[in-house]
C-alpha cells in the first residue's frame, strides 16, 4: 500500500474525522482535573521534578530524532521522531495509580507538557525539518493550530474549575465517563478502518516500536539511577514516557498530512497498551 492509498485511507476514516474536534474538549477536561496541589507537592521536589520535565520535553524527542536518522530509509521514520513530541496520554495516570507510582507526579507532568507543547512541539519540528528532506511545515499555523487545539481549551477548564462552580463539576464528571468510552470506541475503531494498512506494514513499524519502547526504558531506567531518582517516581515518569497521546498523535497525522503517521501511532499506541498495562498491572511498586 502506498501513501496515495494511505491518504485516501485515512481521508475517508470516520473515526478520524471525530478526532480533532474532540481534542479540545479532552484537553479542557484535562484542565479541569489539574490541581494546584499536585502541581506544589511535585514542584516541591525540584530534583525530581527537573528530571521528570527535562526527560519529556527533551530527552524524549532527541530519542525520536535518533531514531528517524537511524531508520530515515523507512515510511515512518519522521512517524517515530513526532510521535515522541506528543505529550502523555490520560491512560497513564490510571496506570500509575495501579503501579502504585507517584500519581501527583504523573498529573503534573501530562498537565505541564500538555500546557508548553505548542511551544516545545513547533521547536522540536523545527529541528526534524533541518534534518528530514521530506519534512517540511508552516511554524506560524502549526504553533497557531496547537494553541486552539491545545493551549487555549486547557487554561480555560482551569480557570473554571478555579471558580468552584457546581455545574462545572457535574460537566466535568460526564466528560470523565464520555471520553473514556470515546478513547476505548477509537481504539478499537480506528485500527479496523486501518485494518489493511496494519497488515501491510506489520513488519517494519512493529519492529521499530518495539525498539523504540525498549530505548526509551532502558533510558529512564539508565538515568533515574545516574541521578538517584527513587524508584516510585522513576517508574511513573517510565509509564508517562511511554504512554504517549494517541489522539493528539492522530491529530498530528492530519495536521502534517502524513498519513503514515496515523498507521504508526496505532502501532505505538496498542503495543505500548500490550507492554505497560502488564508491566503496571503486575508487579506493583511495594
Amino acid at each position: 500500500m502506498g501513501i496515495q492509498e494511505l491518504s485516501e485511507l485515512v481521508a475517508s476514516s470516520i473515526t478520524f474525522k471525530t478526532i480533532t474536534p474532540m481534542i479540545p474538549v479532552m484537553f479542557y477536561f484535562l484542565g479541569t482535573q489539574t490541581k494546584f496541589t499536585d502541581l506544589k507537592e511535585t514542584f516541591e521536589n525540584k530534583s525530581t521534578f527537573s528530571y521528570a520535565i527535562l526527560f519529556q520535553l527533551f530527552v524524549l524527542p532527541l530519542i525520536g530524532l535518533t531514531l528517524y536518522l537511524v531508520f530515515n530509509s523507512s515510511i515512518f521514520a519522521i512517524s517515530i521522531a513526532v510521535v515522541l513530541l506528543a505529550p502523555g496520554g490520560f491512560i497513564s495516570g490510571i496506570l500509575t495509580h495501579y503501579k502504585k507510582g507517584n500519581i501527583p507526579l504523573s498529573v503534573s507532568l501530562t498537565s505541564l507538557t500538555s500546557l508548553i507543547t505548542p511551544l516545545t512541539t513547533v521547536f522540536w519540528l523545527s529541528i526534524i525539518s533541518v534534518n528530514a528532506d521530506d519534512f517540511s511545515f508552516n511554524f506560524l499555523e502549526t504553533l497557531t493550530q496547537l494553541t486552539v487545539l491545545i493551549l487555549i481549551p486547557f487554561i480555560f477548564g482551569y480557570w473554571l474549575k478555579s471558580k468552584d462552580i457546581a455545574f462545572i463539576e457535574k460537566i466535568s464528571n460526564f466528560l470523565d465517563k464520555f471520553l473514556k468510552i470515546y478513547i476505548l470506541i477509537i481504539s478499537i475503531t480506528g485500527p479496523f478502518e486501518l485494518r489493511d494498512a496494519l497488515r501491510d506494514y506489520f513488519s517494519e513499524a512493529i519492529f521499530i516500536v518495539l525498539v523504540a519502547i525498549f530505548v526509551v526504558y532502558v533510558v529512564v531506567e539508565f538515568t533515574s539511577k545516574l541521578f538517584k531518582i527513587e524508584k516510585r517516581d522513576a517508574v511513573t515518569i517510565s509509564i508517562e514516557a511511554l504512554c504517549q497521546n494517541f489522539p493528539i498523535v492522530l491529530t498530528f497525522s492530519i495536521i502534517f498530512n502524513l498519513p503514515q503517521m496515523a498507521v504508526f501511532g496505532v502501532f505505538y499506541y496498542l503495543t505500548t497498551l500490550v507492554v505497560v498495562v502488564p508491566y503496571s498491572l503486575l508487579r506493583p511498586i511495594k
